[in-house]
């Protein structure tokens, strides 16, 4: 079994990038939700009514992720953020690793050149984190 968590935190608006293009593999898919001011929860039960919505207990990413995955239910679990950064579409590529024996599969938003909303000092401590 495969689960998606979303991470959100007033996405509202980019949700719609998002979810409809998370693929059939996933089998189950949880918003996990910061504590969104804006209409996330509700764009999220409209765009897929099947996703499973919980608010996180705590603050930050850290303490999301902590429960997210502690709440999902898949042996493999393939976490997204909501902005849109990472392209749903390209979730059969995390997966495929673990399928032929790996424990972990990480994405990095500069192996397709995705840094043009990034400030330079950000793309260059992506690229030096990513090339050492």
């Amino acid at each position: 079994m495969i689960t998606a968590l979303v991470f959100t935190y007033n996405e509202e608006e980019s949700l719609s990038h998002v979810l409809p293009k998370i693929p059939d593999i996933v089998d189950e898919t949880i918003l996990v939700d910061g504590h969104s001011t804006d209409n996330t929860v509700g764009k999220a039960r409209e765009l897929r009514p099947d996703i499973r919505i919980i608010q996180q207990p705590g603050r930050g990413k850290a303490d999301a992720l902590i429960y997210g995955v502690k709440e999902a239910a898949g042996d493999i679990i393939v976490t997204i953020d909501a902005d849109g950064e990472t392209d749903p579409e390209d979730i059969h590529l995390f997966i495929e690793p673990l399928l032929h024996g790996y424990d972990f599969s990480k994405g990095s938003r500069l192996a397709k050149g995705h840094t043009t909303a990034m400030p330079a000092f950000r793309r260059l401590g992506n690229w030096v984190l990513a090339t050492t």
